[in-house]
């Protein structure tokens, strides 16, 4: 009886307590609801505020400076830099432009003639000329005292002389006694003043015939270009290519060669007229060049040794295709007074040793 008393008390107190835990479940379930519902309606109440990251505790945090760092300035607040100039070409040999004054130049002109002689010491050298080279204008002296030889340079600002009169290197001759005033010019001894007094009084040019007037002639020689005076004479013996000739076969235009004395009255003493204008010639020998294109051929002439340039015309050469180097050929060709025309060729078996000089 007892027993079952106590199970009954028992049973009776596990359900009070059983009941109290579902009241204060419900307490707590209906207490979140309300909250919930507060916060429902606390959050459609009050705007809506951006989530902030999470804050790093203060000892992991940097102190932030009241100033912002320069390099998150904003772009309007960056300090105005100049951009660097344009790189220019600094290099060596660069082409420049280079305007010349000859305002002060008085007649000179610094591209055509050479600039003048600077002021230097001069030296006075004597020898005998072994060699005289207009090509490269200079001169091969033996020193009069013995030794080796050495080159001596001139140009246009030369003086020359002989026998105290103005003339030209033409007047210089292999075995001729000179003193020369010589100064340094760069690595080159050049002669300022070239004192002739060689045993030979006579000089000898060979081009054409620019004026002949009143027995005087100027000629205009072929290597060095300048103009040479001298007096035709009855003492002047004049050759032509086909034998002897007078003094009227001489005329303006014509070729020649002329030796003639130097001094104060330069005189004729030989001329040989190669060609006068409007005579025709004969030339005999073998191809030295031939230039179809063009209409020149050169031909190494065995009458005199000479080499002579000719025209023709390469549409009315019938034998143009057997003009090569080498061919042994007879041309006769006329003389304009500036070049020789062919009015004829001839292709030979073997050239001629002798022929007609001239055809008149």
């Amino acid at each position: 009886m007892n027993n079952f008393v106590m199970a009954g008390l028992l049973l009776m107190g596990t359900a009070v307590g059983f009941a109290q835990g579902m009241g204060n479940s419900g307490a707590a379930a209906a207490g979140q609801g309300a909250s919930g519902s507060q916060n429902s309606a606390s959050t459609l109440a009050s705007p809506a505020v951006p989530l902030e990251p999470p804050v790093a505790p203060s000892s992991a945090v940097p102190p932030v400076s009241a100033t912002p760092s320069p390099a998150v300035l904003p772009p309007s607040a960056a300090p105005l830099v100049a951009p660097p100039p344009p790189l220019e070409p600094v290099g060596k040999g660069m082409p420049h432009t280079e305007m010349l004054d000859t305002s002060k130049s008085s007649g000179h002109d610094p591209l055509l003639e050479p600039k003048p002689l600077p002021k230097a010491d001069l030296s006075l050298i004597g020898g005998i000329a072994r060699k005289v080279d207009m090509v490269h204008n200079r001169i091969t002296l033996q020193p009069l005292g013995g030794g080796a030889r050495y080159m001596v340079y001139f140009d246009e600002r030369t003086r020359i002389l002989n026998g105290g009169q103005e003339t030209t290197v033409l007047a210089i001759h292999p075995g001729d006694k000179v003193y020369v005033d010589t100064q340094a010019l760069g690595a080159q001894v050049f002669a300022k003043t070239i004192q002739v007094r060689g045993a030979a009084s006579s000089a000898r040019a060979n081009g054409q015939v620019i004026e002949v007037l009143g027995g005087q002639v100027r000629l205009q020689d072929r290597l060095s270009g300048e103009t040479v005076r001298f007096a035709v004479t009855d003492r002047t013996k004049v050759i032509s290519r086909d034998g002897t000739a007078s003094t009227a076969a001489l005329h303006s235009g014509s070729l020649v060669d002329v030796t003639f004395t130097t001094g104060r009255r330069s005189e004729a003493q030989s001329i040989t007229i190669y060609a006068t204008p409007g005579d025709s010639y004969v030339f005999a020998g073998v191809l030295t060049h031939v230039n179809v294109r063009d209409g020149v051929l050169a031909v190494d002439n065995q009458v005199d040794g000479n080499n002579y340039e000719l025209y023709f015309d390469p549409l009315a050469e019938k034998s143009v295709g057997s003009l090569v180097a080498g061919t042994p050929v007879q041309v006769t060709a006329n003389f304009d007074g500036k070049r020789y025309r062919a009015t004829s060729i001839k292709v030979t078996e073997k050239a001629a040793e002798s022929v007609p000089e001239s055809v008149q």
